[in-house]
């Protein structure tokens, strides 16, 4: 059987010297953002819309937390200063027209800014904003 390698001498080489470089320095430690709130919503405040929101659109529904930073978020956002950070408070994701309409409404009765989003992965959703 035959074998098959890819890529020239040369090529090997770099690779060995790009690999020896990174492993001799060690990583930044990676901090997560800090939590991003809607603008002029208490914590306790953001707590109780996202309550509303679960009830409108149910609890799988509506993303926070980790699960909303990793697909959420700018990856490339980590290395910005805190005080630039901006992004979402949160993700919505209606599965009907109703439950846009719902989040619209919620969205008014709270004075929320609200963002559509998409990534190109069939994550169409609606993000609340913090306007700082």
């Amino acid at each position: 059987m035959a074998s098959f390698e890819f890529g020239t001498p040369i090529d090997k080489e770099l690779f060995v010297q790009v690999t020896q470089q990174w492993a001799s320095h060690p990583q930044n430690p990676i901090n997560p953002p800090p939590a991003v709130l809607p603008q002029g919503l208490s914590e306790e405040q953001f707590e109780e819309v996202l309550g509303v929101l679960r009830t409108a659109v149910g609890d799988q529904n509506v993303i926070v937390g980790e699960e909303h930073r990793v697909k959420y978020s700018d990856p490339f956002q980590f290395e910005t200063p805190e005080e630039d950070v901006g992004g979402s408070a949160c993700a919505v994701t209606p599965t009907s027209v109703e439950q846009v309409q719902e989040i619209v409404k919620i969205a008014n009765e709270w004075n929320l800014t609200l963002w559509t989003f998409s990534r190109g992965k069939n994550l169409g959703t609606l993000t609340f904003n913090s306007l700082d």
